[in-house]
């Protein structure tokens, strides 16, 4: 370990970097060789080993705190190792003893590091053999969430969205006569968790005694990674009924037909055209869920629950992650139903929950116009440039109030998805 000179290293405190809870090795040759777990303080931190020193029984190896964005990709194979390092200014050496017992840790940076120490560029998680369960979270991080605190609409929107998200997939499963129920489960401490279990029960009397063998949780956990991370990579095989299914949808689709077959279950006659219709109503929902993202929260985690208590990330949604997606469900939408924009303003009734004052920007709810009992969140824009402050608008947005207003909008189907204001004076 000389290399490291680690001598001229700063000392940090054992807390930040010490795995007291969630240990999980992910690969291992005599010694853990690469693991994962959390720190006193809840963050994630990946480690690896370095080298070993018999004659003084000391042990070394790389520990770095990890973002919960970097957690879900590193876990889920979308970056490696490597780039977690480049990347990263929370890494250490630590030095334990061969009781794995932290001594002492050091703060170093990547130029640092020898090259013989260093990962390969296609050092990615190694694939494990993961549990799955009907148990479900989703843990929201930053801004209010950080305090234990959140907004009770969001929560509100959030659990409606992921329940019908879950119950709905186990409603298009054809054939096995289910009734889905999603269970809230007490809040969990750590930010703000939401928790859930999904629970169901037989329509009639008759009892299928292969239910317990198809791989429906392990199924839903695969739709739920697979709308997060592979969807907005296949956004073109939803648009048309033509195009060849990719690796990670045929992943899917070889799965859905184990839940059919094991279960011993008659399967869709077109199962794969039966899945892609299931995506395209499933992404309206989880579209709902990144609606919340990014004003009293920052991020929004997906978690499957083991029965041993293990967490596997199936979703990371922040900002970035929102737009896009619900940019790529705007486009099968127009590609499905097409975009109407109207050619004068007419009257319409809004109640603006998002405004910002100085750019004129915001979000509105909306009324559907096909069903009064669904709404929409379109953008809105408020032409002109007198002060908002003394308006109706501002009123809207503070005292809770639906308005009338003159305003063009832009419609995919019956959604709107625009709103271009016209100011009036009150």
């Amino acid at each position: 370990m000389e290399d490291f000179k680690l001598e001229n290293r700063d000392v940090i405190k054992l807390d930040l970097v010490n795995i007291v809870s969630n240990y999980k090795v992910l690969h291992f040759d005599e010694f853990p060789i690469l693991y994962i777990g959390t720190n006193k303080y809840n963050n994630k931190i990946l480690g690896s080993h370095l080298d070993e020193n018999d004659e003084t029984q000391t042990m070394f190896a790389l520990h770095t705190i990890l973002t919960n964005k970097e957690y879900h990709q590193f876990m889920n194979g979308k970056i490696s190792y490597l780039e977690i390092l480049q990347n990263s200014t929370s890494i250490t050496v630590v030095e334990k003893d061969y009781k794995f017992q932290l001594k002492k840790s050091y703060d170093i940076n990547f130029k640092s590091i020898p090259n013989d120490y260093l990962p390969l560029s296609q050092s990615f998680c190694p694939k494990t053999v993961k549990s799955h369960s009907l148990l479900f979270s989703i843990s929201l991080k930053g801004k209010l969430a950080d305090l234990n605190k959140a907004i009770a609409d969001e929560v509100s929107n959030i659990q409606n969205g992921f329940t019908d998200f879950l119950e709905d997939r186990i409603k298009f499963l054809k054939g096995f006569e289910l009734l889905p129920k999603a269970l809230l489960i007490p809040y969990a401490e750590g930010s703000f968790r939401i928790n859930f279990e999904l629970d169901y029960k037989y329509k009639g009397k008759k009892v299928n005694i292969f239910l317990q063998q198809a791989p429906i949780d392990e199924y839903l956990s695969k739709y739920v990674n697979y709308i997060s991370e592979d969807f907005s990579n296949d956004k073109e095989i939803f648009k048309t009924d033509n195009l060849v299914f990719s690796d990670k949808l045929k992943d899917l689709e070889k799965l859905l037909n184990d839940v059919y077959e094991k279960g011993c279950v008659s399967k869709p006659e077109n199962l794969n055209q039966f899945l892609k219709d299931d995506i395209i109503k499933s992404v309206i929902k989880f579209e709902k869920i990144t609606e919340q993202v990014g004003e009293n929260f920052e991020s929004a985690s997906i978690l499957n629950i083991s029965e041993n208590n293990e967490e596997t990330s199936l979703a990371f949604i922040d900002r970035d992650f929102s737009e896009k997606f619900q940019q790529n469900v705007d486009e099968i939408e127009i590609a499905k139903k097409g975009v109407s924009e109207d050619e004068n303003f007419k009257e319409y009734k809004i109640y603006i929950y998002h405004l910002n004052t100085d750019n004129r920007l915001g979000n509105a709810f909306i009324k559907n116009s096909n069903n009064e009992e669904e709404m929409s969140k379109p953008k809105i824009k408020i032409n002109g440039d007198e002060g908002l402050e003394q308006t109706k608008y501002a009123e809207s947005l503070y005292l809770n109030k639906w308005i009338s207003v003159k305003a063009k909008a832009k419609k995919i189907g019956e959604k709107f998805k625009q709103l271009d204001i016209e100011y009036e004076n009150n």
